[in-house]
């Protein structure tokens, strides 16, 4: 996953996060006024003086009390753009300054700032991700628009600020316990508010930088707390009470955790609606005749609606029933809480939406189920090492002119299973769409998300959808009418349906890791701050997104369960993959994929065991790569793998893996992850099989041939360097997926690479085209005709992966293989065998010479490179080469 949407969080005198570093405003008593002013005003950072003459520039005031400018820098960003370290090239009476032309961020809206370790990762100050606003911050005469930032204090400051004094955190300890901490200075007095009325006061006889209020009564959370401090020096400083901590505390969660189901909870004769949200003191139900607002279609909607009554009942759900067969009917909640005022909102449970997501609607699901769905009652159980993935969007299957079939399927549910779609070029004809996909012979297609996302469906443009909106509702996007909430549905079953009588399970890409924003959304409306973890005050942003949810909480938990669940059973997925897994806990991924066994117990459930950014969830609780061995039933991707073979995520393009590198040999970790790989093992996280996934490739970054591309362009100034002919990149691309074709463990690749895919030329797209054209992102078949001796060696490379036992060892079996590596490690040789049949596998990389290889007694299943190649007891090997053979037990 990328970085998609950035949202700005919440900024105020609350959002000061570190303790200990504040300005010291003091005056010492040998000091006159003017020996102060004239200290005040003078540059002690050793960098040149702030010019008077700057024009439209940036500049960014950043404060230390320690003086030490020398190992910090800066690290910014336009939004959505990438980022770059910038080091600060002046000084004034403030601090270090960083200033930089305006033009460098492209006119962007917001950018991001992230205070760092000059060179490095080692250190941040303050941990989240910050963003300065334009429109908030104004220029000047000059063009200039100017920042002010201190050390320690997340708040970003228009002007300098005329004093520091601020309450750094108020937050409640628990229902009847108030912690108040100061920042730079310390508070002679007090007072608390409940909604406005003072309900506390104190002062203290030595001011005290943090101290405790004790309630006379138990806090109400359906209202909001204030506090003001008053310093020694008479300064005053004002902020909310956060709740957030109470939400982590045994009594909340015994006061509110609720059990039962949740949602629209249809029959034909009434309808049951109920909603968690136990702050809120009024809930509504609106139903509408038409899930289309007139702000978004004058013609096509209506804003009719009859509204109802919700009682507050046990666990602050809120419900109501309605009688009469409300089925296709649309609805909403309007919600009243101390932070939002009659707020309409989609209920998050809703099962299908009307267009844009704006309105939930009350499904049949009876009505939904295409001829034939009844023929099976869950997708087919497959063993996970058996498991070939083929990883696509939903668009990108029909999106090319090359594919050739119906327009009105095009970018469609519908698209990815129709049938008879063929690409000819220069006498060649060749499959495409569905039929190249069976063709090709994978047993499961993963999907990037098919939720309802916060996209215009009206007008769609190209996303890859982690911008989660509805959890439970399709797209409306991918089906022929996005205004109807159920055609969504019954087109996406007729899909499910057609892989399986192609004997091909669909894998969801679900993203509950974050949401598309929080201000305003749903979780947030019901249950204000419950839903989102939090550093300090501000929103954490583990997801690189803008936020994180809390799946460590209660009912978020409950959330995801209830919905994976409810997608397994109704839509009879064969599986899950998780976006940034390593932010969801151990406790609620176990629990999960119980739940989800109970239902289908041949479920595959796998996920990135990484976050996008810092996260509160401690290391030992997340659903990390170290973790795995923890994890109990569901795997995790194997990016070490991938790393070793081609150097892609987070490395420099400049790097080389065992496929890029002809130049030298490799190192002995690049060395090891490939064994480990090969064997089903994860280094330091997990040697099992049935919790490793291993890939080259996948929708994130390059795809192989962009990847050598950007191999070449990065090392185009060496010394000796050759850029790869096109005829090594198809050798290249084999290779790596040969090497995931045959090890242990679930084996995954990213559609296109069949045929050589790329994104374009440019390469900044082609890394990460999450919202690129669709051109960027299409498959084009015609590159089938180009590439075509590529297609049936990856025929057969899926088809031994899947059918030969010895590619499905357990952990214990696999754990006894023995990989061995040339001298130059640049072949690696090994065996697997099954009861009847001894299988060796050969793989070359391109540096230097190769050893030949005893074949003797065997016979060739597969030359990558020589299609009737001779075997022998020394049978010669070269470059690029993966070479399969086998011979009777």
């Amino acid at each position: 996953m990328k970085k998609k949407l950035w949202i700005l969080p919440l900024v105020g005198l609350l959002s000061l996060v570190s303790c200990g570093n504040h300005v010291d405003t003091s005056v010492t008593n040998d000091s006159t006024q003017e020996e102060q002013s004239t200290n005040e005003n003078k540059n002690k950072t050793g960098l040149p003086d702030l010019p008077s003459d700057l024009q439209n520039q940036l500049i960014i005031h950043y404060h230390r009390d320690d003086n030490d400018y020398s190992s910090w820098a800066l690290w910014l960003w336009p939004e959505g753009g990438a980022g770059e370290e910038y080091v600060a090239n002046y000084g004034d009476n403030i601090g270090a300054c960083f200033v930089y032309p305006l033009s460098t961020f492209q006119s962007a809206s917001k950018i991001g700032i992230i205070v760092k370790s000059k060179g490095s990762w080692d250190n941040k100050d303050v941990s989240e991700d910050r963003f300065i606003d334009m429109s908030q911050f104004k220029a000047d005469e000059k063009g200039n628009v100017s920042a002010y930032v201190y050390s320690g204090v997340a708040t970003i400051y228009e002007q300098e600020p005329e004093s520091m004094f601020a309450i750094q955190t108020a937050l409640f300890l628990s229902f009847d316990m108030v912690d108040v901490l100061c920042f730079s200075g310390n508070a002679k007095s007090y007072q608390l508010f409940a909604n406005g009325q003072k309900i506390k006061e104190g002062s203290f006889d030595t001011p005290k930088h943090e101290f405790q209020i004790k309630l006379d009564t138990k806090a109400d959370l359906s209202i909001i707390y204030t506090v003001e401090v008053i310093s020694a020096k008479g300064e005053s400083a004002k902020g909310t009470v956060s709740i957030q901590r109470l939400y982590d505390n045994q009594e909340f969660d015994d006061l509110y955790d609720y059990d039962g189901e949740l949602g629209a909870i249809y029959s034909s004769t009434s309808t049951t609606f109920k909603v968690w949200s136990p702050l809120s003191s009024e809930v509504k139900l609106r139903i509408y005749q038409s899930g289309t607002p007139t702000s978004v279609s004058s013609t096509l909607g209506n804003d009719t609606y009859q509204e109802y009554a919700m009682t507050k009942g046990e666990k602050g759900v809120f419900s109501t029933l309605v009688d009469g067969d409300l089925e296709g009917k649309y609805y909403t909640y309007v919600v009243t809480n101390a932070y939002y005022k009659a707020k309409e909102v989609v209920d998050p449970y809703a099962k299908s939406c009307g267009i844009n997501g704006l309105r939930g609607m009350i499904v049949n699901f009876d009505k939904t189920n295409p001829e034939g769905w009844d023929s099976f009652t869950k997708a087919r159980t497959i063993d996970r090492k058996a498991l070939t993935v083929y990883e696509t969007h939903v668009v990108d299957i029909t999106s090319s002119s090359t594919w050739n079939g119906s327009k009105a399927n095009a970018k469609k549910f519908l698209g990815l299973s129709e049938e008879n779609t063929t690409y000819t070029e220069n006498g060649k004809t060749v499959k495409t769409g569905f039929d190249h996909i069976k063709q090709l012979g994978v047993n499961a297609l993963q999907l990037q998300p098919i939720f309802d996302q916060a996209n215009d469906e009206v007008n769609p443009t190209f996303n890859w959808g982690y911008n989660p909106l509805n959890y439970n509702c399709l797209e409306g996007s991918y089906s022929s009418d996005p205004y109807d909430g159920y055609n969504r549905i019954k087109e996406f079953k007729k899909v499910v349906l057609d892989y399986q009588k192609a004997n091909i399970n669909i894998i969801m890409d679900v993203v509950y890791n974050h949401v598309n924003s929080v201000q305003g959304q749903n979780f947030d409306v019901l249950v204000p701050y419950y839903y989102f973890r939090y550093s300090g005050t501000e929103l954490s942003n583990g997801s690189g997104c803008g936020n994180e949810t809390a799946s460590n909480h209660y009912m978020f938990a409950k959330f995801m369960k209830d919905s994976t669940s409810f997608w397994l059973k109704e839509y009879k997925l064969g599986g899950f993959r998780f976006d940034l897994m390593g932010l969801h806990d151990l406790k609620t991924m176990n629990d999960l994929v119980s739940k989800l066994k109970e239902i289908n117990d041949g479920v595959v459930v796998y996920g990135e065991p990484w976050t996008g950014g810092t996260t509160p969830l401690s290391d030992s609780e997340s659903a990390k790569q170290s973790n795995s061995n923890k994890y109990e039933g569901y795997g995790q991707f194997n990016d070490q793998m991938r790393d070793a073979l081609i150097m892609s995520g987070m490395k420099g393009d400049e790097e080389a893996g065992f496929i890029t590198n002809r130049e030298s040999m490799i190192s002995s970790s690049v060395l090891g992850a490939i064994r480990n790989g090969i064997v089903g093992s994860t280094y330091n996280a997990t040697n099992d099989p049935d919790k490793t996934l291993n890939y080259a490739s996948c929708h994130d970054n390059y795809t192989l041939f962009d990847r050598f591309t950007a191999f070449d362009k990065a090392n185009k100034a060496k010394t000796g360097h050759v850029d790869f002919t096109l005829e090594e990149k198809e050798k290249m691309n084999i290779l790596a997926n040969a090497i995931v074709f045959t090890s242990q463990g679930t084996s995954f690749m990213l559609a296109g690479e069949e045929f050589l895919r790329s994104k374009g030329e440019d390469l900044t797209i082609a890394k990460n085209s999450y919202n690129a054209s669709y051109k960027a992102n299409e498959l084009d078949y015609s590159l089938l005709v180009k590439h075509e001796r590529m297609m049936p060696i990856y025929q057969s490379l899926i088809a031994l992966k899947q059918n030969f036992a010895g590619l499905h060892l357990s952990k214990q079996e696999a754990s006894r293989i023995a990989i061995s590596a040339s001298a130059t490690s640049n072949q690696l040789v090994y065996s697997f065998e099954d009861e009847n049949t001894i299988y060796k596998f050969v793989h070359n990389n391109g540096y230097g010479q190769f050893d030949e290889v005893d074949l003797s007694g065997y016979s060739l299943y597969l030359d990558t490179i020589e299609e009737d190649k001779t075997l022998s007891a020394k049978t010669p090997t070269s470059a690029y080469e993966t070479l399969i053979a086998y011979k009777a037990k």
